[in-house]
């Protein structure tokens, strides 16, 4: 049997050896985030989550991405027979080449991508699909299913999403479980080997001036590190010939609302290193939940022998054990040095699935764009003419 009413069905599941367990699905269009009762990286209910699904995140995201890109924007919540939050899911319909895609609400700016799940009321594979099920016929027409970075589980509790017909992501995500590094039983070489130069590296940097870090600057220093870090973060684009991210709809705004005074210590996180006035390296990274997100770096060229990206990230993995967090989160990415420091790995997945025929040719068209990418024709083409 199936009731609805505006915005909310609810299903009754069929049993599988236990009683009939009715849940709720509610879906919400626009951002009115604290109507939902979305929940705060502050909440204290039994919530898993990332910082990427919070509220304060989502709010940010919304004003600036959300609004640039001119996304539609949807919130899901799952809740169960007695009204108890199961999950909640951020989503977007986007809209590109006439094609309307199913995604989530990330643009390039969320590492992992999950719902904010309830720790003790986990839903089973089948309870997920019937649930998920619903959730699509409940959304406005799409014509494809696009979900990327499905993190396999959320903050240790099982992302229901890792259910659907996935492929590998193709890099993972890392993370340091810090209690290793606090208790002092992290006694991996390579570790040991990488603090030894980076000793090094400091020594040979104080010759040219004082080394300070600063953690989240007042205001006027904020701004001059912010700028900084923009800069850098350009420069690096162009010393790679890889295309600005920082001039995607919406996307600077959203960096510069992060890094804005009132954000740092709650939910952002704003570092360098200096020397004298010269920020040599800089970082913003997220907080919440026992998690440091180490996210958004770049360091000046000029002072790359001695390895200042590295000298402050180290300088945040021992400041992210000082004040008592759980995990120094690496983010995605297979780059050595994660996988030097990370004391565990984290799998990714993506999900698609055209829906109509429009979506059935977007994708067919997407995949021979990855196979020229990746057979190097185009290069070949370009080194020919």
């Amino acid at each position: 049997m199936r009731q609805k009413s505006v915005g909310v069905t609810v299903i009754d599941l069929p049993p599988r050896g236990r009683a009939r367990t009715p849940f709720k699905v509610e879906l919400l269009a626009g951002g009115n985030l604290a109507a939902a009762d979305w929940p705060s990286i502050a909440d204290d209910r039994d919530l898993r989550m990332y910082v990427f699904q919070s509220r304060e995140f989502l709010d940010i995201w919304l004003d600036t991405i959300g609004k640039a890109s001119g996304v539609e924007s949807y919130f899901v919540m799952v809740r169960d027979a007695d009204g108890r939050p199961v999950l909640y899911l951020p989503l977007i319909i986007e809209t590109k080449f006439n094609v309307r895609l199913l995604r989530f609400m990330d643009c390039g700016v969320a590492d992992y991508n999950a719902p904010i799940a309830a720790a003790d009321r986990t839903l089973s594979r089948q309870d997920f699909h019937d649930v998920w099920a619903e959730i699509l016929a409940l959304l406005p027409s799409f014509d494809v299913i696009d979900l990327k970075k499905i993190a396999s589980d959320v903050a240790g509790a099982v992302n229901p999403l890792a259910y659907l017909d996935c492929t590998p992501f193709g890099d993972s995500g890392h993370g340091i479980a810090l209690s290793r590094l606090r208790d002092q039983t992290d006694t991996r070489r390579a570790v040991a080997r990488l603090r030894r130069k980076l000793q090094s590296h400091a020594k040979g940097l104080s010759r040219i001036g004082e080394p300070r870090f600063i953690v989240n600057p007042a205001a006027a220093e904020a701004a001059r590190v912010a700028e900084r870090l923009l800069e850098l973060k350009r420069r690096k684009y162009q010393r790679t010939s890889t295309p600005d991210f920082l001039t995607a709809p919406g996307v600077e705004r959203f960096y510069r609302e992060m890094m804005s005074p009132g954000r740092l210590g709650t939910i952002s996180h704003l570092s360098a290193l200096m020397i004298g006035d010269t920020v040599t390296s800089a970082h913003l990274g997220f907080i919440g939940r026992g998690r440091f997100y180490y996210i958004f770096p770049a360091y000046d060229t000029e002072f790359g022998r001695h390895r200042v990206g590295h000298l402050l990230m180290e300088h945040l993995i021992d400041q992210s054990v000082a004040q008592d967090f759980d995990t120094f989160d690496l983010g995605i990415g297979d780059a050595s040095y994660k996988n030097k420091w990370a004391t565990y790995h984290l799998a990714v997945y993506n999900h698609e699935r055209a829906v109509t025929a429009a979506g059935r040719v977007y994708l067919q068209m997407r995949r021979v764009s990855r196979f020229v990418s990746a057979s190097g024709i185009r290069t070949w083409f370009k080194t020919a003419s």
